[in-house]
């Protein structure tokens, strides 16, 4: 999830669905007509790379459209000045009437969010909440830790009973997302009668979860869980478990996440793979919070931060949780 870099001011989550550059137009530029002429609103993420951002635009976009206003998105790529850039040209553009997104960092964005402040454009923040924004979409950081945690702890004390057995926790530490996150994994691990030995992997990609799942096995042969908080590093560390002789349906592990991509799904969908579940928030109910903050910004109401609550993906509700693009 290249996690060290999209929470440096707080993770996280998912990957590898690229929609076009802007969801309806570039972010800089003269403004152009659109929706019912109430003005344009525009939303930022640091990648349209990232599918559960990406997958968050197709939801957003109808909404925003359908209340009257044109929907203006871009794609930084995850550069932190880009980024910047972009929201004061959304400032300078005369007609935007609410912001909102995930600063790559949220330092540099300080002097834009005073520079929307004194232009009368309201923001909303997503993941995060920093000075100067009305409200944020957030996600059960801590919360959909704990779950994962309990459920990876329930399932070793029922194939494993009292055996000790290691649990590699992957994500990145340095910053307070994923370190709430972790804290909840050990919590939820704690809430069971689970004999467990935990070591925390620094990850940020799909590479390092494989080459820190290689170590980890070397280091503790007994490891047997794999809690993540990114579906692409935890995707390294599968195969890095598959390479080492593990059947993909082998009984004896247990990999889960706070995050899922479709490739995830694939795999939880076949009921019986080495990847059994994800705690996760729904991309459609983030994308609505995030468009509904917007809207009541943008039209002058009052907005609260909404917490959107994770849910376990099981083989049953798997197609709940799917790109909306596929």
């Amino acid at each position: 999830m290249r996690t060290q870099r999209l929470l440096a001011a707080a993770g996280a989550a998912a990957l590898a669905l690229s929609l076009g550059a802007c969801s309806s137009q570039e972010a800089a530029g003269a403004p152009e007509s659109g929706g019912d002429g109430k003005g344009a609103i525009a939303w930022s993420f640091p990648s349209q790379d990232v599918a559960v951002w990406a997958d968050q635009l197709v939801f957003m976009e109808p909404i925003i459209e359908e209340a009257g206003y044109e929907f203006l998105t871009h794609d930084p790529g995850f550069d932190a000045q880009k980024q910047v850039n972009d929201w004061q040209a959304w400032i300078a553009r005369g007609d935007v009437k609410a912001m909102g997104g995930f600063p790559l960092d949220a330092n540099l964005v300080a002097g834009v969010t005073t520079e929307a402040e004194t232009a009368g454009i309201p923001l909303v923040g997503y993941i995060i909440e920093w000075p100067g924004v009305a409200a944020s979409t957030l996600t059960p950081a801590y919360e959909g830790g704990v779950e994962l945690g309990k459920a990876a702890g329930e399932w070793i004390v029922e194939n494993y009973d009292s055996e000790n057995v290691g649990v590699a926790i992957l994500g990145d530490f340095g910053n307070p997302y994923g370190q709430e996150q972790a804290r909840g994994y050990r919590d939820g691990l704690a809430e069971t009668d689970a004999n467990v030995t935990v070591a925390d992997l620094q990850t940020l990609d799909r590479n390092e979860g494989h080459a820190n799942m290689q170590s980890q096995l070397t280091a503790d042969p007994d490891t047997r869980v794999v809690l993540s908080a990114g579906a692409d590093m935890g995707l390294g560390a599968r195969q890095a478990i598959v390479d080492s002789g593990v059947s993909q349906d082998d009984p004896e592990w247990f990999i889960g996440a706070t995050d899922a991509t479709d490739e995830v799904l694939d795999l939880i969908a076949t009921g019986d793979d080495i990847w059994r579940t994800a705690f996760v928030s729904k991309t459609s109910e983030l994308a609505e919070s995030n468009a509904q903050l917007l809207i009541d910004a943008a039209e002058g109401r009052s907005v609260e931060t909404t917490t959107v609550p994770a849910t376990e993906i099981t083989p049953d509700n798997v197609d709940e949780f799917r790109s909306p693009t596929k």
